[in-house]
């Protein structure tokens, strides 16, 4: 029972993270190629999200390749959702409990957003959207407003700071078994 209830509690709060803003000052959905990554993946990544008054923990295993891109997430031991990406169909799997908000095309873009090389991120945003690299950081801006902020804060762990939405995603990952490297 205490499980269900922390799982009910971690779904709230993605799905109040996961609130759409106004059309015109939503976020691009990227769909890059899995080609475009220009390497192979093999992670175990731990997500720390942090909301005003709230912090949540959750698990994901990560493996992509030139062909495709498969996520698992794990929520207090139980498997909330699959993503599969091809570079045409995103496929979702997603348990009972899982919040219809959090999608997988937003984790696919934030995803996609933090690890795929910039020019190949920069050529799929849309008009007024730019994204600009100084090594440790990327920043995503609309018109000049800064929407996000990739930070590298060491070997193996991203923060994304999703500064319109007013949460942040720190990721630490661990690879599992290949050459991948965790950086650009």
């Amino acid at each position: 029972m205490q499980r269900l209830i922390a799982a009910l509690a971690f779904v709230a709060l993605l799905a109040a993270c996961a609130t759409a803003p106004s059309p015109s000052r939503e976020m691009p959905q990227l769909r890059l190629a899995p080609s475009a990554l220009g390497r192979s993946l093999n992670l175990q990544q731990h997500l720390t999200l942090q909301a005003p008054g709230r912090e949540q923990q959750l698990d994901v295993l990560l493996e992509a390749d030139n062909r495709r891109v498969q996520l698992g997430v794990l929520a207090l031991g139980q498997v909330a959702a699959r993503l599969d990406w091809d570079g045409k169909t995103l496929k979702e799997d997603k348990a009972s409990w899982w919040p219809q908000a959090v999608s997988g095309a937003r984790i696919l873009s934030d995803l996609q957003l933090t690890l795929w090389p910039v020019p190949a991120i920069q050529a799929a945003l849309p008009t007024g959207w730019a994204l600009e690299d100084s090594g440790d950081a990327r920043t995503l801006t609309q018109d000049g407003e800064i929407v996000t902020v990739v930070r590298r804060l060491g070997p193996g762990v991203v923060e994304i700071d999703q500064q319109r939405e007013h949460f942040k995603l720190k990721i630490e990952s661990r690879d599992l078994g290949n050459d991948a490297q965790f950086s650009d």
